[in-house]
Parts: structure tokens; C-alpha cells; sequence
């Protein structure tokens, strides 16, 4: 039987119970879907009577949402970790 690894006792996601992890790779999902489809916004201004206000968001590249998802699918037992490829010789 294999050995549950949640809680997650090291690294960036020490402390996450499966339930969080699945819930942070859903959200990691959503924001690449909508990063990818242009709906995600980077930057959100508006006024009101006393001034304006503006807030601005970093945004993540294509490449950090799908290590993210990569990450959280390998804690959740989703995927595998890509093999080395190996030369073979006859």
C-alpha cells in the first residue's frame, strides 16, 4: 500500500491536507484556462467621488500555471514524473 503523503510534510505546499491541494490545482486550472482564452485581467482601475482607485495583479506566464498543475497532479497520484530517456545500444 502506498505510503499517503498528505499532509505534505516538506517544500512549498507543507501543511496542505489532499483537499487543499486538489482545491489549489483546480484554481491553478482556471487561471490558465482563463489566461489563455484573454479573460484574465491584469490590471483594474476605477473612479469614485474621492479619487481614483487602481489595483494591479502579477500576472503568471503559461509556463508557472502548467508546472503548478504538474506539481499538484504528482501529489494527488494524477501523474507520474516523466522517466529519463535512455540510450540503448545492441
Amino acid at each position: 500500500m502506498a505510503k499517503s503523503v498528505f499532509p505534505v510534510s516538506c517544500g512549498p505546499w507543507a501543511g496542505m491536507t489532499e483537499a487543499q491541494v486538489l482545491a489549489a490545482r483546480n484554481g491553478a486550472q482556471q487561471a490558465l484556462i482563463q489566461l489563455m482564452s484573454g479573460k484574465r485581467p491584469q490590471s483594474v482601475n476605477y473612479a469614485q467621488g474621492d479619487g481614483s482607485r487602481g489595483v494591479s495583479f502579477a500576472a503568471a506566464t503559461q509556463a508557472e500555471l502548467r508546472q503548478n498543475i504538474r506539481e499538484f497532479n504528482i501529489l494527488l497520484g494524477a501523474a507520474t514524473p516523466r522517466r529519463a530517456m535512455r540510450p540503448y545500444f545492441r
